[in-house]
């Protein structure tokens, strides 16, 4: 037998496994170590497991494959006993020595999981007038919006620049997307995703001709914030897709229902830098970082024409009578909660044709239903852009 074919009967072994414990969702997979000949496995009922999270945060956050010392006390907190699995190949990093990548098998585990991610980068579309649309329309803008995203993926990944986009729906035509990758450069990467899927929409709007009906008119949002990751519990097993949910959803679901059409807020986040790095990263330095970034799109074809330049623009504006070079935004949601949120423009100039603009100037805000502030870069730990 192959060592391809070892690897998938092993990995399909842990599945089944994991599975038939994990019992149509009643359970969830916590953690798992190496054990002599393959692996265990440590599971316990969901409510027991969540109850416990806010005391016990690694039982959430992390990866799932745990060191034996962690392990061990992950047990004991939760009273379960593991679950030990065979399984026919060795787990580690030496992959030219035919071993299997840990993170092969946390794969397969998170898939009965609930994960915790502190900062990862969302973004938010709503179709607009998607529930007025005749269903052929509805289903024509869906696949439109799909096509952006696909097409952005494969334009970063062509650039050096790969990202896994991952999507869930909200329902009546809002989508949330993010980046499967983690960490302060998949975010930026999901932040060039952005801009590359509206470049699409707006490209996909000038040659619509007398279809426009097809091609969806959009609101959109960015942020970074935490989240909480799981799979959809369906029939005997969970789907293969997961959904996301938590700090930075909510602030965008509240974002999104007061954008205009054809606006772009990002919200006003702080994200700190790789745990190597000191600093944190402002809405406004994490923008200027992802322009530098995103020089590597250039040459790109975008209709047939090259990417020149993509420019990212905070808007200005006048806050008490006085002129402020940013503005920051509070929306004040129906439970009194506010969320603060930036306007942003995009400038995508391309060799031999007209610049594509995104987003709106400052004068077309008159129906935005937000408070204008002055915003203050923050000074303490901040990092340089």
């Amino acid at each position: 037998m192959a060592i391809s074919d070892q690897i998938r009967d092993g990995l399909r072994e842990i599945d089944i496994a994991v599975s038939n414990s994990w019992n149509l969702g009643k359970n969830m997979a916590v953690g798992w170590a190496l054990h002599e000949g393959g692996i265990q496995v440590c599971i316990a009922p969901a409510y027991r497991v969540l109850g416990l999270a806010a005391e016990h945060a690694r039982l959430l956050s992390g990866p799932r494959v745990m060191d034996a010392e962690t392990f061990e006390q992950v047990c004991k907190v939760l009273r379960a006993r593991p679950i030990r699995i065979a399984v026919p190949f060795k787990i580690g990093g030496k992959r030219a020595e035919g071993e299997v990548d840990p993170e092969t098998v946390d794969t397969v585990i998170r898939r009965y999981s609930i994960v915790r991610t502190e900062h990862r980068a969302v973004m938010m579309f709503e179709i607009t007038d998607f529930s007025k649309a005749s269903p052929v329309e509805q289903i024509a803008r869906l696949n439109s919006l799909e096509y952006s995203i696909n097409n952005a993926a494969k334009k970063l990944g062509e650039a050096g620049l790969p990202v896994e986009l991952a999507r869930s729906t909200a329902g009546d035509g809002f989508h949330y997307v993010w980046n499967r990758f983690q960490g302060v450069d998949a975010d930026l990467r999901t932040y060039g995703a952005l801009l590359l899927i509206l470049l699409d929409n707006a490209l996909a709007h000038r040659h619509a001709g007398g279809a426009e009906g097809i091609v969806p008119v959009l609101r959109a949002c960015f942020s970074v914030g935490s989240h909480y990751a799981y799979h959809q519990v369906e029939g005997t097993r969970p789907r293969t897709f997961e959904y996301v949910t938590g700090e930075v959803t909510i602030t965008l679901a509240r974002l999104i229902k007061e954008a205009q059409v054809g606006q772009i807020l990002v919200g006003n986040f702080q994200r700190p830098l790789d745990p190597a790095t000191a600093g944190t990263l402002d809405a406004l330095l994490f923008l200027a970082r992802a322009e530098y970034l995103l020089q590597r799109l250039n040459g790109a074809i975008a209709d047939e024409h090259a990417i020149k330049e993509v420019h990212s623009i905070v808007t200005s504006g006048t806050v008490n009578g006085a002129a402020c070079p940013v503005v920051k935004y509070v929306i004040t949601d129906k439970h009194g909660y506010h969320h603060e949120c930036f306007n942003v423009r995009a400038k995508i100039k391309r060799d031999g044709a007209d610049p594509i603009e995104l987003g709106l100037r400052p004068e077309a805000l008159a129906n935005f239903q937000a408070v204008p502030a002055a915003y203050q870069l923050p000074t303490a730990g901040a990092a340089a852009g």
